[in-house]
C-alpha cells in the first residue's frame, strides 16, 4: 500500500477550494482493506503517534492543548474543534477544519468502495488560501508556505501512512 496524489473527488469539501483562483490544494489517498468509518478514520488519524507529537509541540509552542478525549468528541460530531483547528464543514464522511483564522485548510474523507473490492480510501488535504499581503508573485501560496511546500508534501504522506498503520492495528475505538 502506498500514498498516492490524486484529484479531490467532485464531492469533496475541498473542492470549494480547488476552484478558486490562487488558492493551493493537494489531495493524497490510500486504499486500505477493510470497510473503516469516519469517525474511526478521524480518531486514528490525530491519535497516530506523530500526530501526538504535532499535539504535543502545539500545547508547548502555540498554549494550544489537546487530549485523546477531545479527539473523541471530534470524531464523534460531539465537538467542532481541537487544538487550533475548527471545523469549517461537516459531512457523513468527511470534514475541513480551519487552522484558527489563517489560510490553511485540513481535510479528511473516507469513501468506502464497492463490496467486491473490500477497501477504503482515505483520503488528506489541504488548502492554503491567498493572503492580502502575499506579493502578485506569491499569490498561490503564502511566501512561507511555498518555501515548506516539500516537506508539507512529505509530512502530509507520513500522517496518511501513519493513519493506516493505527487502522492496521485495530480495534480501535469505533464511533458512529
Amino acid at each position: 500500500m502506498s500514498i498516492k496524489i490524486g484529484e479531490i473527488p467532485e464531492n469533496g469539501l475541498l473542492n470549494a477550494y480547488g476552484l478558486q483562483s490562487d488558492c493551493y490544494t493537494d489531495c493524497f489517498y490510500i486504499d486500505v482493506p477493510g470497510s473503516i468509518s469516519f469517525s474511526t478514520y478521524v480518531y486514528a488519524f490525530f491519535n497516530t503517534p506523530v500526530f501526538k507529537l504535532e499535539r504535543v509541540l502545539l500545547r508547548l509552542f502555540a498554549s494550544s492543548p489537546s487530549s485523546d478525549n477531545d479527539v473523541e468528541n471530534l470524531a464523534s460530531g460531539a465537538s467542532d474543534g481541537l487544538s487550533i483547528w475548527n471545523v469549517e464543514e461537516r459531512g457523513d464522511n468527511q470534514m475541513i477544519m480551519s487552522v484558527g483564522d489563517g489560510p490553511i485548510r485540513t481535510w479528511l474523507m473516507c469513501c468506502n468502495s464497492d463490496i467486491s473490492s473490500g477497501t477504503t480510501r482515505l483520503y488528506f488535504g489541504s488548502a492554503v488560501l491567498p493572503t492580502q499581503h502575499d506579493a502578485p508573485r506569491d499569490r498561490k501560496m503564502g511566501r512561507t508556505f511555498r518555501i515548506l511546500l516539500g516537506f508539507h508534501k512529505q509530512y502530509s504522506r507520513v500522517l496518511l501512512l501513519s493513519a493506516n498503520r493505527k487502522l492496521q492495528k485495530r480495534p480501535l475505538l469505533t464511533l458512529n
